[in-house]
Parts: C-alpha cells; sequence; structure tokens
C-alpha cells in the first residue's frame, strides 16, 4: 500500500510539474496574434464568362467565276485590306471596256445633237424675224420649228442613252471588284471552303476569319441584377491561368431570354492582348457596392488537402479549428464563411502553433 501510494504520489508530481512547464513554455513563447475582425470590402457578383470576337465573318461569292488566285489558308494571319483570292476576270473587263465604248459613242453623238440643236435654233430665230417682217410663209415658220424641237429631242435621247450606258458602267465595274475579295479587317482564317481553279457559285461560302485584336466577354445576368450591374464599375475578367484584364465597354442586349429570363451582357476588352482566344473560359466580376465581410490573414491559415483550418488562441488553450473559406481579398485577407466569430484570436504562425500542439501532446502522453 505504501508503495502504490508512493507512486501515485510521484505520478501526481510529475504530472504537475509537467502542466506547469507546458503552461510557462506556452505564456513564454508569446504566439503572435490577431483578432478576427469584418471589415468593408466591394461587394462582388461573379458570372461564367465566354470569350468572343467582335469581328467575325464568312465571306461568299457574288459572282460565277473561276478562283486563279488563293493567297491565305487556315491559321493564317491577313492584314486589313490585303487580297485574299481572285476570280477570273477577263469576262468582266471585256463587258467594262465595251460600256466604256459606248460611251465614248454616246459622247460623240452628244456633240453631234448638241450642234445641231445650236444651228436650229439659229435657224429658228432667223425665220422668225424674217416672218415678222412678213417676207416668209407660215410653212417655212413652222418647218423652222420643228426643227429646233426635233433638235432638242435628239439631244435628250442621247443624254438619256449616255446616263443609261453610265449606270451600266457602274455596274460593270461593281461586277468586277467582285472578282477581288479583300479583307475587311485584320485576322486569323479559321476556315477555308474551296480550292484553287475550282468554280464558285453565287451565295457559295469561301472563307471565315476572326480578328483576334477586338474580343469581349459574354456573360448572363439574371434579370434581378441587372440595374446593379449596368450601374456596376469596371469589370475585371480573371482567367484560369491568373490574368487579370479590365473591361472597357459594357453593352446590355436590350432582350431577356424567354426561358431564364436573363439578359446577355457584353463586356469589350482592351486590344493588343496576346494568348486570348475566343471560346475561353473566364471568370466576370462587377462591383455592385460596398460589405461587410468577415477576414482573417491569409498566411494564417493552413491548407491540408481539401480542409482548411486555423490556430485559435483562447485564453492558455490553444486549438485547430475547421473553417470554410470564401474569396481571397486585398491586403492578404481571405474571407471566412464559417467557423470563426468577431474578436476571436487566431495564431498569425501556424507552424509554430503546431509545434505547440505537438509538444502538448507528447507530454500528456507522458
Amino acid at each position: 500500500m505504501k508503495r502504490d501510494t508512493i507512486r501515485t504520489l510521484i505520478l501526481a508530481l510529475l504530472t504537475s510539474v509537467l502542466m506547469s512547464s507546458f503552461t510557462a513554455s506556452f505564456a513564454e513563447s508569446n504566439l503572435e496574434t490577431v483578432y478576427v475582425e469584418d471589415k468593408l470590402f466591394p461587394q462582388l457578383e461573379v458570372f461564367d464568362a465566354v470569350i468572343e470576337a467582335i469581328h467575325h465573318s464568312t465571306i461568299s461569292s457574288r459572282i460565277s467565276a473561276q478562283v486563279v488566285e488563293l493567297n491565305f489558308d487556315v491559321n493564317d494571319v491577313v492584314p486589313k485590306d490585303a487580297l485574299i483570292m481572285k476570280f477570273r476576270d477577263e469576262e468582266f473587263q471585256a463587258r467594262v471596256a465595251q460600256i466604256q465604248a459606248s460611251l465614248l459613242a454616246d459622247a460623240a453623238q452628244n456633240r453631234e445633237a448638241v450642234a445641231r440643236q445650236k444651228e436650229s435654233a439659229a435657224e429658228e430665230k432667223r425665220v422668225k424675224d424674217l416672218f415678222k417682217r412678213k417676207l416668209l410663209a407660215q410653212a417655212a415658220l413652222d418647218a423652222a420649228i420643228a426643227n429646233i424641237a426635233a433638235a432638242n429631242a435628239k439631244v435628250q435621247a442621247v443624254q438619256a442613252q449616255r446616263k443609261a450606258h453610265q449606270a451600266q458602267l457602274d455596274e460593270a465595274k461593281v461586277q468586277l471588284s467582285y472578282t477581288q475579295i479583300i479583307a475587311p479587317y485584320s485576322g486569323v482564317v479559321t476556315e477555308r471552303f474551296i480550292e484553287l481553279g475550282e468554280m464558285a457559285s453565287p451565295g457559295q461560302h469561301l472563307m471565315s476569319g476572326i480578328s483576334l485584336n477586338a474580343l469581349r466577354a459574354v456573360v448572363n445576368v439574371p434579370q434581378y441584377l441587372l440595374a446593379s450591374i449596368q450601374s456596376a464599375n469596371t469589370p475585371m475578367l480573371t482567367f484560369l491561368d491568373g490574368r487579370e484584364i479590365k473591361g472597357t465597354k459594357v453593352t446590355v442586349v436590350p432582350q431577356a431570354d424567354v426561358k431564364s429570363h436573363s439578359f446577355k451582357v457584353r463586356v469589350d476588352l482592351p486590344e493588343g492582348i496576346d494568348n486570348i482566344y475566343p471560346g475561353l473560359f473566364a471568370k466576370l466580376q462587377f462591383v455592385v457596392g460596398d460589405e461587410m465581410v468577415r477576414v482573417v490573414p491569409q498566411a494564417a491559415i493552413v491548407q491540408r488537402s481539401e480542409v482548411s483550418g486555423i490556430y485559435v488562441k483562447a485564453g492558455q488553450v490553444l486549438t485547430f479549428r475547421h473553417i470554410r473559406l470564401g474569396r481571397t481579398l486585398s491586403g492578404g485577407q481571405r474571407e471566412v464563411l464559417a467557423g470563426l466569430s468577431v474578436g476571436e484570436q487566431v495564431v498569425l504562425d501556424p507552424l509554430q502553433a503546431a509545434r505547440m500542439l505537438k509538444l502538448n501532446s507528447s507530454r500528456s502522453a507522458l
């Protein structure tokens, strides 16, 4: 009995010494802590966005002709106003030349008709003067009047014919311009639907392309958020690789989807951004106001696989607590959605806190 009593006293004394030793070391370790608090941050609305090209088109043939020149293929960069392809144009050139020759003939006929008109007008004036002096009969006056009327009609007919030929020439030149396909903007060829030497027909698709200089992000915004988005500040686009790009112009398509009752919103991106392509996924966020957010320093958070936690100090008690995190904020802060209350103390150095808990566990095992 005495031996058991002595052993019990020794174990109690040893436990007391160890506990007092841990309390002292914990107190003397001076773990740096901060208080959990709510801070004012911008209120964000985040949407899934898809990148699309502002300029994307498919060019088609407007004439029936053979392709004789094909200067670009898929993935080629096409400068603005570059000649993409050319059709055989001998027939169209001949048509233009033929009408130009007709216009030259019209000009000659017009000069002759105008000269005849002037001559008839002078003859009419002379005959009228003689008729007033009763030196010519009425028949001579009637003939002079008929001659000037015929001369005027001839001038009008020649001028009308000239206008018709000029309209035909304009049309022929337009048809001739269709034999050359010119790039409306700089871009990249995405598809080609015709080969060199093939015969194109009116309406046939020839080539598709997009411009990588002018891109935009497209999102669908619920009806209840439309007013907030319209008055939001400059939107920010975040890609999967971490890049952030500020949007410029915001356009709301003024028509809601019948099924989802959401509005399509387009946000233009700055020009000259590298490695951004149509079809990419990104997150688009709008600042719609301010809100109070519960935050802790990012450095105090411990990530264990998919579980997030933090060391909490309450008096002389140190515990590890699981928390649910939100978004990363400015100033090295992280939003806490659940697991912490305002005013609690969290340890800034999780490694030091982990060592203290391990030491405590080891002493407790003894």
